[in-house]
Formats: C-alpha cells, structure tokens, sequence
C-alpha cells in the first residue's frame, strides 16, 4: 500500500522540521532509498537524478545543504521520489473528474440533466480512483 501525496509531504515535514531550516544527508538518504524501492527513481530524467545525486554528495561532505534555492529544487525532486503508484492513480483520476465536471457543466446537451447521478460519482473515490486506473491504462 503506498503513501499519499500529503502523507510523504508530511513525512519530509517530520524528517526537516528537527534539524530547522536545512536537508541532512540522512533525511536525503532515506528518501534516496524509498524511492529506490518503490521504483519512483527510474521515472526521474538524469538531471533529476544528478540533482539528488548531487545533494546526496554535498549533504555528505558538508553534513547538511543550507541553500534555500537549491532545497527548492532537491525537494521537489524528493516529492516524485516519495509518490507511490496508488498516489500517481488517485491524482491522474482527480483531474479527469475534474475535467469531466468542467466540461459536462458547460455542455449544451445538458449531461447532469439526464445523468443527475454523475456529479455525485465525479466526488466518489472509487469512481476517481477508477477512472485514474482508466488514465494510467491509456
């Protein structure tokens, strides 16, 4: 079962907020490693990995990476690494139903007039993680 999106931010939140305003090669390391694990590493480009690399490298010479532009960019790379596949689904469902429900209001065939159920299965999880699956499988 893998972590949601709020749940890893959450999670970087814990391991940064001990040592205040700064990356520690051991909060880098963690992430580095469930990222290998979950196989969200093979989906980051080489620069995305030398990035991480990089820090990894810099966090270990220099004990942590104070920068707060560089901590910008390591960090966003460090949220896809901590996405897991159940994440990645739910979010690709979230915007087809929202782009469902964006499309089917301004309709001229009037869809929530002859479909009233379908606003209600737009904001159901398992329909949006349904159609994540659908989206994923595209």
């Amino acid at each position: 079962m893998g972590i949601s999106h709020r749940q890893s931010i959450q999670s970087l939140r814990r391991m940064i907020q001990g040592d205040g305003d700064r990356l520690t090669y051991r909060c880098l390391v963690s992430v580095w490693r469930k990222g290998l694990r979950n196989g969200s590493w093979s989906r980051l480009d080489s620069t995305e990995k030398a990035l991480v690399r990089c820090a990894l490298w810099v966090a270990r010479i220099r004990g942590s990476i104070c920068n707060m532009r560089l901590m910008v960019q390591v960090l966003s790379v460090l949220l896809r690494l901590l996405q897991g596949c159940r994440s990645r689904i739910v979010d690709a469902g979230n915007r087809r139903a929202h782009a469902m429900l964006q499309e089917y209001d301004k309709s001229p065939n009037r869809v929530f007039g002859w479909v009233p159920q379908l606003r209600e299965w737009l904001s159901d999880p398992r329909y949006v993680r349904y159609l994540g699956v659908l989206e994923m499988n595209r």
